[in-house]
């Protein structure tokens, strides 16, 4: 009896030939896709280095600053009686910008002028007093003791010989010591009359004293009115009249009128690079599309320790009507130039700010790292300085920028 096959068992099989050969297809294809990398290449865009001008710049954001900015404030206490100025009003130097109440200092003026006139009578009136009296009193006094000497000898004489009795010699030593007296009293009074006497001496110190007295009355009646002590711009009136003002306390701030300028902080990293006497440009944030010309003037001495950034001023070209004190700026420093510089764009010198920055080629088909030393660094490119040159290939940095030592092909837009 003849053996029968299953019905459909044929059909089956092929089926699951078939099957299996699909999935092994499929394997083989991913496979192949997945290892394409590693026998294909990995595409890459690579570009060549340009030569070419390069401007290495420092930018960073400053303000605007006055030539001086002084506060006006008061030396004592007082009462606010009127101010003369309004914010944003240009003043002249010696023009009044704040006066206080001045009564009691207007008085102690008067008081010390008073004082002072008093004195003024009592010289006057001792001037009349002198005159020729104390000098012929001395006169008379000094004649006087002569003739009492002359008496006096010859009474002593005629003693001596005994014709005058002792009683009138007596009365003729005693005639002469009081016009001794009398003559000293005169050279006395004569001295004291004289203008470097006694009470002239003393009239001058009181004279000193009381015109020392008003000086310092007028100086404080000066302190009741504020003056600005320069030309310039009232930044911020901080007081209104009838306010109580302390010493010290800023009343008026004042700018001074002048050529403005900008002060930046850039990191203290840039100091090897920057000197004065360099260009820049500036813009104000509140005018963008303004931009205006000034040149690097000072460099501070010093870093601030906390921020670690140096201070800058720089100087305008020309004067900018639209600026501001502390109006907000943004300042590109131009430190270096260079018309015939090897470029190459920052994106694609890795480690750029390390001690090694480096480049990724496309060599004979592989991914070479290559050293690199730079020099001038721009805004958007770097100088090379060595390592590479305008035949190099350099490799765009991308997400699947290939491992160093990887097969890599170039892609259609890549350089050929």
């Amino acid at each position: 009896m003849a053996e029968q096959n299953p019905v459909g068992l044929v059909p089956r099989r092929r089926r699951r030939w078939w099957r299996w050969a699909l999935a092994a297809l499929v394997v083989l294809l991913a496979v192949v896709w997945f290892t394409r990398p590693s026998w294909y290449g990995v595409s890459v865009v690579v570009t060549r280095a340009e030569r070419g001008l390069l401007i290495e710049t420092v930018v960073s954001s400053g303000r605007v600053l006055a030539p001086a900015r002084i506060p006006i404030g008061a030396a004592l206490l007082g009462t606010v009686a009127a101010v003369e100025v309004k914010e944003g009003e240009r003043v002249t130097r010696g023009q009044v910008l704040v006066r206080l109440e001045d009564d009691e200092a207007r008085a102690a003026v008067e008081r010390a002028e008073a004082a002072l006139a008093q004195i003024a009578a009592r010289k006057a009136d001792l001037q009349k007093r002198r005159g020729p009296t104390a000098r012929e009193l001395l006169a008379q006094a000094r004649a006087a003791l002569a003739q009492a000497e002359a008496d006096f000898a010859r009474d002593t004489s005629l003693h001596a010989d005994g014709v005058l009795p002792e009683a009138d010699l007596a009365r003729a030593r005693t005639a002469l010591e009081l016009a001794k007296s009398r003559r000293r009293a005169a050279e006395i009074d004569a001295r004291a009359a004289r203008a470097d006497g006694p009470e002239d001496l003393a009239l001058d110190a009181e004279e000193a004293q009381a015109q020392a007295t008003l000086e310092g009355a007028r100086a404080r009646l000066v302190q009741h009115t504020l003056s600005a002590p320069v030309d310039g711009l009232v930044l911020a009136r901080e007081v209104e009249p009838g306010g109580v003002v302390q010493p010290g306390a800023t009343l008026i701030d004042l700018a001074e009128a002048g050529d403005d300028r900008l002060v930046i902080e850039p990191d203290e990293r840039n100091l090897r690079v920057l000197a004065v006497g360099q260009p820049a440009l500036a813009s104000a944030d509140a005018f963008p599309d303004r931009t205006f010309d000034a040149r690097v003037a000072w460099i501070a001495s010093a870093v601030d320790p906390r921020r670690g950034t140096v201070e800058v001023h720089l100087a305008l070209r020309s004067p900018q009507d639209f600026l501001k004190s502390d109006m907000t700026v943004s300042v590109e420093v131009e430190v270096a130039r260079k018309d015939d510089a090897l470029t190459l764009p920052r994106a694609l010198v890795r480690d750029l700010t390390s001690v090694e920055p480096w480049v990724m080629l496309a060599i004979d088909g592989r991914a070479v790292r290559r050293p690199v030393a730079v020099g001038l660094r721009g805004a958007d490119a770097v100088e090379i300085l060595a390592g590479l040159d305008e035949r190099d290939r350099v490799i765009v940095p991308d997400p699947d920028l290939p491992a160093e030592g990887a097969r890599v092909r170039l892609a259609e837009d890549g350089a050929p």
